[in-house]
């Protein structure tokens, strides 16, 4: 119901207008009881006179005057003059309200419907006290108002009409709260809170909750799609990111998200900006974290391992987290973190991973040049498994060449060779024990069921890579059988084919590649190019390709069993030595003078003669030979000479249990060494089984087949740490155990407790 005073006000003419001061409690119920009350209603709006301009007192005013000619129509209240009064600010709402409390009406009843200046309202109504006497004002008892305004660009899209005339008119029609305006106007004084958005970040963040992000992290253009996104939405950020495909399940395709200077991309960095707390990859959290540009994304998740010590405390639990997100991504990403961790050569060898070949190759140059580390167990495991003693297990030269292919092994990582090594050579050139060794082709003919065999042969594929093809052939659930054997002389794929173009069985292949990269072109290896061993990887790569296929043939029952052959094997310490033999022949050399046809007077200390070839047998080359790539063959050293015959099959038992019995009394003796007791579930070859700890292996005997009896005699010694040691059923690696040997002394003491007697 209308207040007494207003009721008074409208029955009786005043001349001047009345001042009816409300906040957003009262002003609609207000309004629309003077409504009811045939009161006509006036908008401040609709004096002015553009969109975008402030209206005009004056104009009201006259209105005022025009109203008191047409007595119809002149009772009315104007709404929207205390809203725009307080958008200019308190010195013009101060004057204004003056000027306007005189302004006279003659029989027109004017009631100014005044919401936002409520305080200055109340000063003129102190200052003139006829206002009261007078009856011409009416405060309501909570007049205050919750409005505050938000201004922002016309293009962000959230303002459907724009100027000062619409943001009035919402008020006008009860708005309150944070209202959106879009006003070219300045509003520097105005009484109401004011907040004016430059540009769609600022929108962005005010519409999307605790969006706490810097608009740094995007361009104009960016934040200006994103905004266009949130309102086809409904503002909703979420719905944005489902939109385009992002969720937590990013992670898993990370180097599609990454790479690119896309909207898409850009999403993707702001949902792991917005959502840095909830990933649970510690690596890309600590990336995300403190990533602060977009564009600098890709890069920080490459080199940001570069900027910790390997000693820290979580390193390996981020360099296992970095390895897993980085797998898919290409050579090109990864050359870039590459690059930067050539600063600190002590800690690089710690990040570099597996993941690329560009890596891999890093890794050997790094041994070559450092060393051997414990960090090639995880950076590069497959490069371990390789440098891994093979412990060779044949009727004949076992010893001897499970110390020459180790200490080959290692001087080939290493890119050098010991003169110690040099005359091991020269020793083995001249007494030519080799020849002790079955013929490859006999042992070909000696495969059973060849119809039912698959061959594959890896061309220069030799012994040095025996313990690499044990691991994974342990690796993938496959036996596996091995003949060591030699090639023809001289080593070359013309003598030594034969065996694979005889093969009746139906199934064969021959893979080159490992020949292309140790000495021809198409390999991509050059020594003049790099003399560093960065062929290595490449090689294990074709090994395991090899092994991959027998487990695939094996797996689908192609076929029964799947033997790796080799015409010959292959020498890099031929070709690091660059060793010339000082003597001209009549005939070109070979296979970058390895060998060479055979003349009259020939006079080389290490040289043997065979097929009517001279072939030399130390690490010389005759003079005019073609220079060789990375490795060579065609000589008689033993790397060139002596190769597996491996053959494959799938194991029978899905699981061997192996334990340590009595782990606790395990004792040594000075004398007798180690008894090792083990409990072994199944094996295919209860007479065979081996033991290898310090790369020595022990044979096991046993009674009933399962439990097996080893003596350790060459261990005398107890130690701190636990021993190692991988069990073999026949050259099968099944298991591998750990076990501590205690002292006599110590067992001893710990038998007798004398308490505090002594």
């Amino acid at each position: 119901m209308l207040c007494r005073e207003v009721q008074n006000y409208i029955s009786t003419a005043k001349g001047l207008p009345f001042f009816y001061i409300v906040g957003d409690e009262d002003y609609c119920s207000v309004l629309d009881e003077l409504k009811q009350a045939d009161i006509s209603v006036v908008r401040m709006s609709d004096f002015c006179f553009k969109d975008d301009k402030f209206p005009s007192v004056d104009e009201l005013v006259d209105y005022f005057r025009t109203s008191d000619v047409n007595y119809r129509d002149n009772r009315f209240v104007v709404v929207g003059l205390g809203e725009y009064l307080a958008l200019r600010g308190p010195a013009i709402a101060d004057k204004e309200l003056r000027r306007l409390k005189n302004a006279t009406l003659g029989n027109t009843r004017a009631i100014l419907l005044l919401r936002g200046v409520p305080a200055q309202a109340a000063k003129i109504i102190r200052d003139d006290n006829k206002m009261v006497d007078q009856q011409r004002v009416y405060i309501s008892d909570n007049p205050l108002t919750s409005i505050s305004i938000t201004n922002m660009p016309a293009d962000v899209g959230l303002v459907a009409k724009t100027g000062v005339k619409h943001l009035l008119r919402a008020m006008e029609d009860g708005a309150f709260g944070n209202i959106y305006a879009s006003t070219s106007l300045v509003l520097d004084n105005t009484l109401f809170p004011l907040a004016t958005l430059f540009g769609a970040y600022s929108v962005v963040k005010l519409l999307v909750e605790d969006f706490t992000l810097d608009s740094g992290l995007g361009t104009e253009e960016q934040w200006q799609r994103l905004l266009k996104d949130l309102n086809k939405c409904g503002k909703d950020i979420k719905a944005v990111f489902d939109k385009n495909g992002i969720d937590e399940r990013i992670v898993d395709d990370l180097c599609l998200a990454v790479s690119g200077l896309e909207y898409r991309n850009w999403l993707a960095f702001l949902y792991f900006k917005l959502n840095a707390a909830q990933i649970q990859n510690s690596y890309l959290k600590l990336v995300v974290e403190e990533t602060l540009s977009f564009e600098e994304l890709k890069t920080n998740l490459m080199v940001k391992i570069t900027e910790l010590s390997h000693k820290s405390r979580h390193f390996r639990q981020l360099y296992e987290e970095r390895k897993k997100l980085l797998k898919d991504f290409p050579e090109e990403d990864v050359a870039v973190f590459v690059k930067a961790n050539e600063i600190d050569p002590e800690e690089s060898i710690y990040r570099l991973t597996d993941n690329t070949l560009l890596e891999k190759k890093m890794t050997v140059k790094w041994v070559a040049r450092n060393g051997f580390s414990e960090a090639i167990s995880y950076v590069y495991p497959a490069l371990d498994a390789y440098l891994k003693k093979y412990i060779f297990d044949c009727p004949v030269l076992a010893s001897e060449m499970t110390e020459y292919f180790d200490s080959y092994k290692w001087q080939k990582v290493s890119n050098h060779i010991s003169d110690d090594f040099v005359k091991l050579v020269e020793k083995y050139a001249s007494d030519i024990s080799y020849a002790q060794l079955p013929t490859r082709d006999n042992a070909i003919k000696a495969v059973a069921d060849k119809n039912s065999a698959y061959l594959y042969w890896i061309d220069a594929l030799g012994v040095e890579y025996l313990s690499y093809i044990t691991a994974l052939a342990k690796k993938k659930g496959l036996s596996i059988h091995t003949d060591i054997v030699r090639s023809d002389l001289p080593t070359i794929t013309s003598i030594n084919k034969q065996f694979y173009e005889q093969w009746p069985g139906g199934k064969k292949y021959k893979e080159e590649q490992l020949d292309n990269i140790k000495h021809k072109d198409k390999g991509g290896y050059f020594f003049t190019d790099d003399e560093d061993p960065i062929h290595i990887p490449a090689e294990l790569d074709v090994i395991e390709k090899a092994l991959n296929t027998a487990a695939m043939e094996l797996g689908m029952h192609h076929c029964k069993s799947f033997v790796i052959a080799s015409d010959h094997g292959a020498s890099r310490l031929a070709v690091i030595k660059k060793q010339e033999v000082p003597y001209e022949t009549d005939t070109k050399g070979e296979h970058s003078g390895r060998c060479c046809k055979a003349f009259d007077g020939c006079d080389v200390p290490y040289k043997v003669e065979d097929n009517g070839f001279i072939i030399l047998s130390d690490y010389g080359r005759f003079r005019g030979s073609r220079p060789a790539n990375v490795e060579v063959h065609g000589g008689a050293s033993l790397e060139e000479i002596v190769v597996p015959v491996i053959t494959l099959t799938l194991k029978k038992q899905a699981g061997v249990q192996i334990t340590v019995m009595c782990p606790d009394d395990i004792t040594a003796d000075r004398r007798d060494g180690v008894i090792l007791n083990l409990y072994i579930s199944d094996v295919d070859s209860p007479d065979n089984i081996s033991l290898v700890v310090e790369d020595k292996p022990y044979q096991g005997k046993s009674e009933d087949g399962i439990h097996y009896t080893f003596g350790l005699k060459e261990i005398k010694r107890a130690k701190t740490k636990p021993y190692t040691a991988d069990v073999f059923d026949g050259a099968d690696l099944i298991g591998s155990i750990s076990f501590k040997i205690k002292g006599k002394t110590a067992t001893v003491k710990d038998d007798f407790d004398f308490g505090d007697e002594f």
